[in-house]
């Protein structure tokens, strides 16, 4: 048992080294866009299978182009390219992030939000800003966020 265990960690560390993206045991899930491909087809235990995240065959869903750099996660550079940028979960993506292993995003932080209601441009979005220990969901109406 444990045998199996240890070559299906193996084959899913070579497929996350050749860009595949690991999945199953309970671990980061898919994107929307993606499935969790089991590397054992004889596998019945769901999410409990150990595989690789593949695209959907059914999913009518373009890609969404990203204009931020990617950073965190389970990625060799961790770190954004721009020393003036932060690494923020992506707002855009389900689950729990870099947490996870997922990727997260760089952005250059720009306040919005806050007691003034500062809106953001660009057709960006106020997200709440990492950061700080305000918290928008729990008591804090007035806290500041960064346009995403």
């Amino acid at each position: 048992m444990y045998t199996a265990l240890i070559l299906s960690l193996s084959a899913a560390v070579a497929m996350a080294l050749d860009g595949h993206r690991p999945c199953g045991l309970k671990i980061a899930p898919c994107p929307s866009a993606q499935r969790c491909q089991a590397l054992d087809p004889t596998c019945t235990l769901g999410v409990n299978c150990l595989g690789y995240c593949t695209v959907t065959s059914t999913s009518t869903a373009r890609p969404r182009a990203s204009t931020y750099a990617p950073c965190g996660g389970f990625r060799i550079t961790q770190e954004c390219p721009c020393k003036d940028q932060i690494c923020i979960d992506d707002p855009r993506s389900q689950g729990c992030g870099m947490a996870c292993d997922a990727p997260g995003i760089c952005v250059t932080p720009v306040f919005c939000g806050g007691f003034i209601g500062r809106a953001c441009l660009d057709g960006k979005r106020c997200i709440d800003d990492p950061r700080d220990d305000c918290d928008p969901k729990h008591g804090g109406a007035d806290c500041g966020g960064i346009c995403v």
